[in-house]
């Protein structure tokens, strides 16, 4: 096949200098507004609420505490979490939500690399996140002082680099203001992302002066209108065409044109488990999830033969392809749309490659089919779900079985806040996702412990709407204490740990490839114990109904509260092995069916 990038925009980690664009202006001038010159401490809190910043994640000491000194002077929430990963996985929770920057502010050192796993995990999924670091004075590096992450101590930004899209220590006070800015600016433009500042206690408690900035840093052009019209006609005259829709359709309007451009060409849409909800799984056009926790109607679909495929918003890495299902390579035509171009042509060949946001490009398209015929083509939608039995297991449930009395049990607009395990299979399966906001799952790095601290950060975002996590007993092991975070801040969460005593996506998948596992026991485990010692309502639920039954307790609660659900291990869903679809040709993976009984190591 031809491979064409079109529209290209560079994105490269390095910022645009602000110098450069045509319109910007750069001088420090004297503050003659102020009574002092304020504080670089200072300086960062006014700079982060002037760009629309309202609450801040994070955990104090020595190093940041100018920091948090100086947002007590502000309007600006500061949540105070038990770990900084669970802060790092807040702000992760909130962007993801919102579409804005979040802000993590934590002390040196062990500070910094706590919060690394979560800083990964933003860049990733793509996400923006700005971490402020706390550091030694400049004069101390390199001279053994107790947590020196400088260049001559751990080497923090070095680290961080590899995870971000901008790292740096700030070197100076007059360099604060705008570094800072850089550092905004890089993180919300293009694809989204990560930045990490190191802010050494020397620069934030010095005086600081207030630059007069302008300028902008320049956006992602609109794809070239005959480009356009070559996409909507390849759609038109399509016999089977699918589109492929992931979470880069999220926001700015994408969803709604998103659906109107389906409608028009009467054409079938997958999501990515990642962009579960960006098209209504209700819709008639909906064929459910393709990839991981996926649905048979996706696949059958795409089994079935693809002609066209506009795969948008999506990097297409193997949790969102089936394992990188050949299928999926269209006959005649590829168009993949991201707004990165390192995205494209990773994993499949486009035919037509088109480097800019999906809300851009959709809206392109909704424009000139509005001008055409509508397509006339057979429904072939409709998002088929498994059917399993209940638990036959006495003080068991089946996963399936609660997903469908919790979902009973919510508002219709409530928040999913998803983790990594087995209850990822299930909720992606299972839940029925109407609105594009309404499940957060960061699979990019597929964390363990994120689902608690993303619900703090989406429920922060959307203070009216029920926000609930569902997590594994390992899951829940990892980061419970962030629910003290959620009594502390009066934050209703209701968090669904499911409990089946183990670490059972593990086992299972080391009994398929081996033949036997160990036993990886998560117990002793008193969920309710351990929720009720952080102040949040806890309920057992042991038995068929039970969750449908806790609505009025639900009613009454307004803290956090923490559902034990005992779960039915033998009942699982049958998916496709990754790891055998991803062996190099002619290459065997032993593999055993890890739904049925398995020996043991001894």
């Amino acid at each position: 096949m031809a491979w064409r990038l079109l529209d290209i925009v560079p994105m490269n980690k390095t910022p645009i200098p602000l110098a450069m664009t045509a319109n910007a202006v750069e001088r420090e001038v004297p503050d003659h507004t102020e009574p002092r010159r304020r504080r670089g401490a200072d300086r960062i809190v006014s700079m982060l609420a002037e760009a629309g910043v309202d609450v801040v994640f994070g955990l104090p000491g020595g190093a940041i505490s100018p920091v948090h000194d100086a947002l007590l002077d502000s309007s600006i929430r500061t949540i105070t979490t038990r770990h900084e990963s669970g802060a790092m996985f807040a702000a992760a929770g909130y962007a993801h939500a919102t579409g804005k920057l979040a802000v993590v502010a934590v002390t040196s050192g062990p500070g910094c690399l706590n919060a690394m796993t979560g800083l990964a995990s933003a860049w990733c999924d793509g996400l923006p996140v700005l971490l402020l670091v706390g550091e030694v004075p400049r004069h101390a590096h390199g001279k053994g002082v107790l947590q020196d992450g400088s260049a001559h101590g751990l080497q923090l930004v070095e680290m961080a680099r590899h995870v971000t899209k901008m790292a740096a220590e700030v070197p100076r006070p007059s360099a604060l203001p705008h570094i800072l800015r850089s550092a905004i600016a890089t993180a919300m433009s293009g694809r989204k992302g990560p930045v990490m500042l190191t802010l050494p206690l020397d620069v934030t408690n010095a005086p600081a002066p207030a630059p007069v900035m302008g300028g902008a840093m320049t956006g992602l052009a609109t794809p070239a209108s005959e480009i356009v019209d070559e996409i909507a006609e390849l759609l038109r005259s399509a016999e089977r065409p699918l589109i492929v829709a992931g979470s880069g359709v999220r926001s700015g309007g994408a969803p709604a044109r998103l659906r109107a451009v389906a409608e028009k060409l009467r054409c079938p849409v997958a999501t990515t488990p990642k962009g579960k909800g960006v098209f209504p799984e209700s819709h008639a056009l909906s064929v459910g999830v393709l990839g991981m926790g996926g649905h048979q109607s996706a696949r059958d679909y795409l089994d079935g033969g693809v002609d066209v495929v506009l795969a948008i918003g999506t990097s297409l890495g193997d949790v969102a392809t089936d394992g990188f299902a050949k299928e999926l390579q269209a006959s005649r035509a590829f168009v993949h749309v991201d707004v990165d171009a390192g995205q494209i042509g990773k994993s499949y060949e486009p035919t037509h490659a088109v480097v800019a946001p999906a809300v851009t490009v959709l809206g392109a398209l909704e424009g000139r089919l509005a001008a055409l015929p509508e397509v006339v083509r057979e429904p072939r939608g409709g998002v088929r779900r498994e059917r399993l039995p209940s638990s036959a297991g006495p003080g068991l449930v089946a996963s399936h079985d609660a997903i469908f009395e919790l979902q009973r049990l919510l508002p219709s607009d409530t928040i999913f806040t998803v983790d990594s395990g087995d209850h990822f299979l299930f909720a992606t399966h299972f839940l029925e996702i109407d609105y594009p906001d309404a499940f957060v799952a960061m699979s990019g790095l597929g964390s363990m412990g994120q689902s608690i601290g993303a619900a703090i950060g989406a429920q922060l975002a959307h203070p009216t709407r029920s926000v609930a996590a569902i997590c594994g007993d390992g899951c829940f092991a990892m980061n419970a204490f962030e629910i003290a975070t959620a009594t502390a801040e009066g934050l209703p969460l209701r968090v669904f740990v499911f409990n089946d005593g183990r670490l059972g996506m593990v086992e299972r998948g080391h009994a398929s490839i081996y033949g036997r596992t160990p036993e990886y026991s998560t117990t002793p485990l008193d969920v309710c114990a351990i929720a009720a010692g952080l102040g949040a309502t806890a309920l057992r639920i042991d038995g068929k109904g039970q969750i449908a039954a806790a609505r009025e307790l639900l009613r009454g609660a307004t803290g956090p509260v923490v559902f034990d659900v005992r779960l039915d291990h033998r009942i699982v869903l049958a998916g496709r092995n990754r790891v055998q679809a991803m062996a190099p040709a002619g290459e065997l993976t032993r593999t055993h069916d890890a739904a049925q009984p398995l020996p043991r190591a001894s």
